[in-house]
């Protein structure tokens, strides 16, 4: 062809291609359209046996083919790099280098040009024609022709392309948006795993996907969701630590791609073997919140393809967010188990309960609350606490003291049945030891009052019936060993005294319990006067001296010199004496010792007792077992294989603090005991 007819060709193709183009951009509505029709131009314009047109995916160096004349001519994905370097068109020649132009003299094509499809400075695509012919030649004018074509063929490839992008960035997030509607919808994890696989599968068109969550204690990677075909399978199905291609995705913590999973040495075959699934492909893309791995998101044998670095970038984008929606669902159902197990024990409990936030909110409470006040329980919730103690206050009388002044209160509730209650503050603290709120407990102790009440109403019943009987008794025995009912011999007289002083013993037991309920009631009245330590020391040592005597142990007196006269009522701190000494002579073995003693302190040790005598009873008996010593000082409580009331050292803890003292006991068990009470001196 001579230099004037190619000029006159190419003019007549500058003239009438764009046309034909603008033509073609009217009528196409897809890229697949678009590369058709600029083949059809290129072969009937140009006359060349071989076209094709390259699409550039988002990664610039991978290229698919979207069309090309005929079928499979040259080698898939061939693309000098110089043309996405330098953006210039090239030409293939017989004097191309050799290596260029291998593709094409394999398929037995000798000349061709390729060009750059640009647009907005950006290669987005490639042109490819060539010709078998081997004087085909590329004059400046064809060139020239060609790169309008390029350039409009570019600026249309963009725009499908960009609404390709546009589309499939809508479905991504309409995607992400089903998926967040379904987790706000239900509480139920189940539900969220099937749409998310569902939704990714659609997606991403594929033969079947799932989803596997880690094991936190075991590092398994367990399948809760599996869909082929739309039927569930696989479920909780596990993959050991490390195993297959999920546990790879989670070992790197990189998007995992594999074209033929079956010659690939990491697959786990077993999964698919046992359902029946042939794996070709596979795209595996672990999932993070935080930065810890919860787990894998696996798809396989994409329909209409391979899986590309594009399919694993946007999975891995769609990733993070689903990984944080998973976590969130889960740690939702999580709460609301922990809150129904935790709305179930309140149901269950027998004590009326409030939780109050920090705010002053309260967060839970139970029926028990309506039970005690009336209050309707289910909507306490979200009120101000201050409010519904304020309710409870007016249907109640506080028995001590108002009822928002104090963490430990007993209230007499009024209505809407009358009952007595325990309220009992606690603080709530997170896992950071921080004060998160508080719980109100309200315990009906009606029951117990009065249980109260009949033990003391049969206590009293039971000292006034026997006092009377015991008292005639004695005067009776009194009578009869003076002679009174004729003359009695030396046994007789012996007898008698026996019946006599347990008489009297049975009668101090009586008055001890009488005494006890006195002061329980705040009924008793102290006798106090001046009186002398050692004298009282002396009386209580001389009522226990013989039954001391007869066990051949020895009573020490270890009194400090010049102790005050102080005001106390002498003849219940003689009977508190008594009982100490009782119990010790009681629990000490045979030829041991007992000792007491006096002292006065200034300042007694770890307190603020002020100036006091301390009363100490020692003895070097077995000692008192560790579970014994918090209680011992209870009404009935006894100690070992002695045989008791239990009703003296209670006795002596109401005496002693009935006089503004106190009384402890220290004890090892197998070293003996030491119990020391105190009484407030008051210098004048």
């Amino acid at each position: 062809m001579t230099s004037s007819v190619a000029t006159s060709r190419a003019t007549t193709l500058l003239s009438s291609v764009p046309a034909t183009i603008a033509e073609l951009n009217q009528r196409i509505t897809s890229q697949d359209e678009l590369a058709t029709g600029i083949l059809e131009i290129c072969r009937e314009h140009f006359n060349v046996s071989h076209v094709r047109l390259l699409v550039l995916t988002d990664h610039a160096d991978h290229v698919h083919i979207n069309k090309e004349y005929p079928d499979n001519t040259v080698m898939a994905g061939f693309l000098p790099s110089d043309i996405l370097r330098t953006g210039q068109p090239f030409v293939l020649t017989k004097a191309a280098d050799a290596a260029s132009k291998q593709p094409y003299t394999d398929k037995g094509l000798q000349q061709g040009v390729i060009l750059p499809l640009i647009a907005h400075k950006e290669v987005v695509g490639v042109l490819e024609l060539a010709s078998e012919r081997s004087r085909r030649s590329w004059t400046d004018a064809d060139l020239a022709v060609l790169q309008m074509i390029a350039s409009q063929v570019a600026s249309s490839l963009a725009l499908f392309l960009l609404t390709e992008r546009t589309e499939r960035r809508s479905a991504e997030i309409a995607t992400l948006n089903d998926i967040a509607a379904t987790i706000t919808s239900t509480l139920d994890p189940r539900n969220v795993y099937r749409l998310v696989v569902q939704k990714i599968n659609e997606y991403f068109r594929v033969e079947a996907g799932s989803l596997l969550l880690l094991d936190q204690q075991t590092d398994e990677l367990v399948f809760v969701m599996t869909l082929e075909a739309g039927a569930e399978k696989l479920a909780n199905v596990r993959v050991p630590p490390g195993q297959g291609l999920v546990g790879e995705a989670i070992r790197t913590r990189k998007p995992l791609i594999v074209a033929d999973a079956q010659s690939d040495p990491r697959f786990y075959k077993k999964v698919s073997e046992d359902v029946g699934f042939v794996t070709r492909s596979v795209l595996c893309v672990p999932m993070f919140v935080k930065g810890r791995e919860i787990g894998v998101i696996q798809l396989l044998n994409k329909v209409d393809g391979e899986f590309t670095e594009e399919d694993a970038a946007r999975l891995s984008a769609m990733a993070n967010t689903i990984a944080v929606a998973i976590d969130n669902a889960n740690l939702f159902q999580e709460v609301a188990q922990n809150r129904n197990r935790l709305q179930a024990i309140l149901n269950s409990t027998e004590d009326g309960i409030i939780t109050v936030d920090n705010n002053d909110t309260v967060v839970t409470a139970n029926p028990m609350i309506e039970q005690l006040f009336g209050l309707r329980w289910q909507k306490l919730v979200g009120q101000a606490g201050s409010a519904i103690l304020e309710q409870i206050a007016e249907r109640c009388q506080a028995l001590e003291t108002a009822i928002t002044e104090t963490d430990n209160i007993e209230l007499e509730v009024l209505r809407p049945q009358h009952r007595f209650v325990h309220l009992v503050r606690l603080p709530v603290h997170n896992t950071n030891s921080e004060q998160i709120g508080q719980l109100i407990v309200f315990h009906d102790v009606t029951q117990e009052r009065e249980l109260v009440r009949m033990r003391d109403d049969y206590t009293g019943m039971l000292v006034h019936d026997l006092r009377a009987p015991l008292t005639a008794i004695i005067n009776g025995l009194t009578m009869v060993r003076r002679g009174f009912a004729g003359p009695i011999n030396d046994q007789q007289r012996e007898l008698l005294d026996l019946a006599n002083n347990s008489s009297q013993e049975m009668v101090g037991m009586i008055n001890t319990l009488l005494d006890i309920s006195k002061m329980e009631a705040g009924q008793l009245v102290l006798n106090r006067t001046p009186c002398s330590v050692y004298e009282i020391v002396e009386r209580a040592v001389e009522r226990i001296i013989v039954s001391a005597k007869s066990a051949n142990i020895t009573v020490r007196q270890d009194l400090s010199l010049n102790l005050p006269i102080i005001e106390v009522d002498q003849d219940k701190l003689v009977r508190v004496l008594q009982n100490l000494l009782d119990n010790a002579i009681k629990f000490t073995p045979l030829n041991g010792e007992v000792v007491v003693e006096a002292i006065l302190l200034e300042e007694a040790e770890d307190t603020n007792d002020g100036v006091v005598v301390r009363w100490s009873v020692i003895d070097n008996g077995p000692g008192i077992p560790e579970e014994y010593l918090g209680r011992i000082f209870d009404k009935f409580v006894q100690v070992g294989q002695k045989k008791g009331t239990g009703l003296g050292l209670a006795f002596s803890k109401l005496v002693t603090e009935a006089h503004g003292g106190r009384i402890w006991v220290e004890s090892v068990e197998g070293q003996g005991s030491t119990f020391s009470f105190t009484t407030p001196y008051t210098p004048a």
